[in-house]
This record gives C-alpha cells, structure tokens and sequence, in this order.
C-alpha cells in the first residue's frame, strides 16, 4: 500500500483536458486530486467527460469525481461521478472545482474531461480586462449563421481568432484596428469589429456579419496604501477594476528599485517615493495624483491629513516628478500623528487620462472650485503595500513596552502577594472557628425550658 498521492492544480484558459493521475491506466490508491479552473467573465464551463472507469456503486461512497459550481469546494455541487459512464455537466459561473478521491482498494482506470468555455446566453459573451477585451462565441451560433472561425476577423484582417472551440477573441485596446474615444466625464471607450466574410468567389446569400464590440474603462481609480510603526505584517494585496493600477515604493528619485522587503525601515522625515501606475498597453495613458490624505484609522475617519487636494498641493513636503505613459511619480516625508497614534494610513485618488486630450483632467491641475463627488462606485482599483516602519517611533515604543511588561511583573507580584495574604488570614479563621465548635460540643449541657403544648 503506497502513500497518498495529492494532484490538480490551478487552470485558466478557455478549453483544455483533465485527467485522473496516470491515465489511461490504473490510478494509484489514495488519490486525492482538487482543480480549480477560471474562464473568461460572463462564461459558463462545460466539462464532457469521454471517458469514466471508477469502482461502481449505486451511492459513489468509495472512489468519485465531484463537481462543483464555484471557486471551491464550498460552492454547490453539481454532480457527483463514479463507475463505467461517460458524462456531460454544465455550471452556471466561470469558476468550477474538479474533485476525485480514490480509497485504497479497486484502482481502475480513472477518467478523462475536456472542458470548454461557453458564452452564459449561449451565444456570445464580452468581458473588459485592463487593456483588452475578451469576445467568446458559441461554435454552434456561428455555425448556425453559415460561418466558421476560419471567417471572421477583426478590423485588421490579420488578427484572428485565438480559439476555435470556444471561438475567442482577444481584442487588444492598442492595436488590431481598435478605435479608443475619451469623454469629459472620466469615461475612456474602445470600440472593435469582428467581421464575418463570406466564402465562395463569384457569388454568396451569406448575410453580412458584423459584430460591433465596446468596452468603456472609468477613468478614476483609488489606491489605498498604509505605512505602520508596529510590529503587525501587511501583505501585499491588490484588487483590480475596471482598470489595471497599482501603487508601490520606490528606494530613490530615480524610480529605478522598487522596495520589495516587507516592512520597509524608514525613519520620520525621511523621503518616501512613489510611482502609480496604469498596467496598460496603450501608451497614450498617463495617471494623475488628484488626491491622497492621511489618516491613523483605517476606515479613514477624522483625523485626517491631506497632501494634495483636487490637485493642490497641502503638505510641504509633497513633491510631483514628471509624469509619463502610463505612470505618475510623487514623494513626501515621513510622519506620524500625534497623540502616541502608530500607524499611518495614505489612500490616493488617480486619474488615468489620455495624453493627447487636450482638456482631460489631467491637465486641469489644481481645481479649486467645487467639484462634482464622483461617488465611490468609480474608485475602482484597491491596492494595500507595506508597511513603512518608522525606525525611531519602533525603538521609542519597543522600549515603552519593555518598562510597561517590567510594570506589569511588578504589578502582579504585588497582586499574588496580596491575595496569598488573604488566603492565609481566612484559612486561620476557618481554623479558629473548628476549634471553637469542637470545644463548646464537648461542653455539659444545661436545663432548658420547653414551651408546653396548649389544647
């Protein structure tokens, strides 16, 4: 009997293959394999399965394949598989987890299952990244139309599909004969097509196909960092929007080495650099520092403290560079709040913007007039780095806490003192009074009066 044998792992993609371990032949005993595999947004999985060869039972209580409609295995179950059969299971999200377990008697011949990404309308689905866009077709709604993947092309005719089952395209937001069009109101669209040309070569009653495809990007995007002066660890963590945008620190002005130790040492006053940036093809995206305030909460309650404001600057030390395609670049000193609060918490409002709109946002800089709250439903992108530790705060607190601890062992010996006193004082009570009942016991007793019953 051999050792349990752990598989699966991570997929995305839009189709591939899944099999048990060493297919086509016998799986070993005690497998247990777990794959969780991603498609594109607004696409379903289908998995069909070819081929299953696992110990029969009528209740699947030995070796099984279960599938299941999420991200793990906590989502709800689609379908539970075992025995001689082949299978077609459907989900109704673009997440699903694959399982198959094996006990350590009757290996057979495991399974087989390919799995495809199909549009959630059975048609076709569109999903915007942060520089392209993802356009799935259903094969058998294209077929239905009288055409293949072979026929349909984007603007540029040399870019074709990428997939033919599913038929997918990716439709980059700079290049392939995408159009990009901005708006004053921090809206950027991409806009594509993807044409159908019929076969034959004197005539066709093919229809014309046409499928017009556009995405619209908000142009806003907040990044949330925090520099902290504890000993608390702060993963990075980032979550994407509409657009790709990230925020991180820098060693110098020359931008040129990324802080990647994790917490950074810094002293108060010293310089902290920072470059944000939009991870996007299409060179014409700058970022703009609209605005970034401080605060010691990380809900961002008062008191807060800004560094720039509607692109005003308010801190003395907040320094802009020079931005670029793509990136902003600002720098500030190092601080703590007063009143003993340890930590420091920086959320920025960016822009994106294109460099050749004349009249963006981008180019306003500082705005003092009221305007419009755009509303946190287009502060898209959250990105959490650090933590900043400031050097001389840390030593000032670590040695804060060793004088507290020394008080608190001063404190509690005086406290066990105190209460071994008072043990030992109601013990020699509870002794004395014994001995006072065994005394009065041994005693004569005296006459007493009983009171005589009345009829």
């Amino acid at each position: 009997m051999g050792p349990a044998v752990d598989c699966g792992r991570n997929l995305r993609g839009y189709s591939g293959t899944i099999s048990s371990p060493n297919y086509p032949n016998r799986h070993p005993p005690f497998s247990y394999c777990l794959w969780h595999l991603e498609t594109p947004k607004n696409t379903k999985v289908k998995l069909s399965f070819t081929d299953i060869f696992i110990e029969i039972d009528p209740l699947c209580r030995f070796d099984f394949i279960a599938v299941y409609d999420g991200p793990d295995t906590n989502a709800p179950l689609r379908d539970v598989l075992c025995g001689r059969r082949v299978a077609e299971v459907e989900t109704t999200s673009n997440f699903l987890t694959l399982q198959f377990s094996g006990d350590y008697a009757n290996s057979l011949f495991g399974f087989s299952t390919t799995y495809t990404a199909l549009p959630q309308s059975n048609k076709s689905s569109l999903a915007c990244n942060g520089d392209s866009m993802t356009v799935v077709f259903n094969p058998d709604y294209i077929h239905g139309l009288g055409y293949s993947s072979s026929d349909l092309t984007l603007i540029n005719a040399s870019c074709t599909a990428q997939s033919d089952n599913p038929i997918v395209f990716e439709v980059p937001f700079y290049g392939c004969g995408t159009v990009k069009k901005a708006r004053h109101d921090h809206i950027i669209f991409y806009t594509n097509v993807i044409y159908g040309t019929a076969g034959g070569d004197v005539i066709t009653r093919q229809k014309d196909l046409q499928f017009f495809v556009t995405c619209e990007l908000d142009m806003d995007s907040t990044v949330e960092i925090m520099y902290m002066s504890t000993n608390q660890v702060i993963y990075n963590h980032q979550e994407n929007g509409k657009y790709d945008v990230s925020l991180a620190y820098y060693q110098s002005k020359d931008f040129d080495s990324p802080i990647l130790e994790s917490p950074y040492l810094i002293d108060l006053n010293d310089t902290i650099f920072l470059q944000a940036s939009v991870n996007a093809q299409d060179p014409d995206l700058t970022v703009f520092i609209d605005t970034c305030f401080a605060s010691p909460e990380p809900d961002f309650k008062a008191p807060n403290y800004d560094l720039i404001r509607s692109g005003c600057i308010k801190d003395n030390t907040y320094h802009n560079f020079a931005s670029g395609s793509g990136f902003a670049r600002f720098s500030f000193n190092a601080f703590r709040f007063l009143k003993v609060h340890p930590s420091v918490y920086l959320q920025c409002r960016l822009v994106i913007c294109d460099i050749n709109e004349a009249e963006s946002r981008c180019n306003e800089g500082c705005v003092t007039r009221q305007r419009r709250d755009l509303g946190s439903k287009l502060w898209k992108t959250h990105a959490v780095l650090g933590p900043i530790r400031l050097k001389r705060h840390s030593e000032s607190e670590a040695a804060g806490s060793i004088s507290e601890k020394k008080e608190e062992v001063v404190k509690t010996d005086q406290s066990s003192l105190y209460i071994m006193g008072i043990s030992v004082l109601v013990v020699n009570i509870l002794i004395l009074a014994l001995v006072l009942m065994r005394y009065y016991r041994k005693q004569p007793t005296g006459y007493r009066y009983l009171p005589v019953a009345t009829q």
